[in-house]
């Protein structure tokens, strides 16, 4: 059956929204109920004089582009291979860094996509059994989870791609800090901690209406924080290796690749973040359709222009070690490549062909 809306009776006023006029006369009894207060079909929207019920042709279409976006990161992380140990050498890590982002954009867009469907499913009237026993503001409660609650697994994988700007930048400039990683871990898990609490908090105290209003402020508060991490360490790689990769790969254009990523998903991120704040601060009102366009330009369009920048990477297969090496942006590539005016020995006790090269300190020249 539809979803229904449990119907209250207070001191002789009946609240049936199938009769808004007589709801408002007291000692009047409306006929629908007959003044029990019993469970009936909740009227379509614009029979109780709200706009009416959105189309779902845009769920749809919206639904099946982030399904599409979801196929195609699975086959982008298939066709990665699996890398050696993280932390072995620059080329394994940066391997490994791209396989979790990859991944991530797979997580978070297939999330997305079954939001999408549940959202679909609501406005169709589908029936759902765990939903019958709910009221009307648990519903909505639940609601605003499902759709909301993608955005922070979209920020997740995005600050994998700023994680991984800061590590190059701190390789480049030789600053080791070893607890990068750690510290993006306890801020993600921080983040999920919070919307946990909110959403247990406002569940609890039958507070289900300001879910949406707190996991707004926060998702925009966090878009804004990501995209001008993106933006700062993302010009900040393309400046400290612009030089490196023109010399070594000249056909390569990773600079322009960095930079792409650098404009357009900062972007994309600062304006989702400033329609969010803005309706944080009742500056305006939300609606599905605009918060549906914002989902489809905050979350599916920087997922698929990284996807697309990172897919020339896998289009030649598995590589051999001195293949990654020669590809590789770190700044410990130059270290890794022979020098003419380095002596090179052959290793000692060694099989023929193997040489040794000393780095520091470096001999001097008579």
């Amino acid at each position: 059956r539809p979803s229904c809306v449990r119907l209250h009776v207070c001191a002789g006023t009946c609240a049936c929204p199938l009769a808004p006029a007589l709801a408002r006369r007291r000692a009047l009894v409306c006929g629908a109920c007959g003044g029990r207060g019993m469970e009936l079909p909740r009227p379509p929207p614009h029979a109780l004089g709200g706009a009416p019920a959105p189309m779902a042709l845009p769920l749809e279409a919206a639904a099946c582009l982030f399904g599409c976006t979801a196929l195609f990161a699975g086959r982008a992380w298939l066709l990665m291979g699996r890398p050696g140990v993280a932390g072995a050498s620059p080329i394994n890590t940066g391997l490994q860094m791209r396989r979790s982002l990859v991944a991530m954009l797979l997580v978070a867009n297939l999330v997305r996509c079954m939001a999408l469907i549940a959202e679909l499913c609501f406005e169709e009237h589908v029936h759902m059994p765990f939903m019958d026993r709910l009221d009307a503001g648990q519903q909505g409660w639940v609601r605003d989870l499902v759709a909301l609650l993608p955005a922070i697994v979209f920020l997740s994988a995005f600050s994998v791609v700023v994680l991984f700007w800061a590590q190059l930048h701190y390789t480049t400039t030789i600053v080791p800090l070893p607890l990068l990683d750690c510290l993006f871990v306890c801020v993600n898990i921080a983040c999920y901690l919070l919307v946990a609490a909110i959403a247990v908090c406002t569940f609890l105290l039958q507070a289900y209406s300001h879910l949406r209003e707190y996991m707004i402020c926060i998702i925009g508060f966090l878009n804004a924080i990501v995209a001008l991490s993106f933006l700062h360490y993302g010009f900040t790689v393309v400046s400290e290796l612009a030089e490196t990769a023109r010399k070594k790969l000249p056909g390569k254009r990773l600079t322009h690749h960095v930079m792409i990523l650098s404009v357009v998903c900062p972007l994309s991120l600062l304006v989702r973040g400033a329609w969010y704040i803005a309706w944080g601060l009742a500056l305006g009102r939300p609606s599905m359709s605009v918060d549906l366009a914002l989902c489809l330009v905050g979350e599916w369009l920087p997922s698929a222009v990284t996807l697309v920048v990172l897919s020339p990477l896998q289009r030649g297969g598995a590589r051999s070690p001195s293949e990654s090496v020669d590809d590789s942006t770190d700044s410990e590539a130059p270290l890794l490549q022979d020098d003419s005016s380095t002596p090179q020995r052959a290793l000692a006790g060694g099989a023929p062909g193997l040489t040794w090269k000393q780095l520091y300190p470096q001999p001097e020249k008579v």
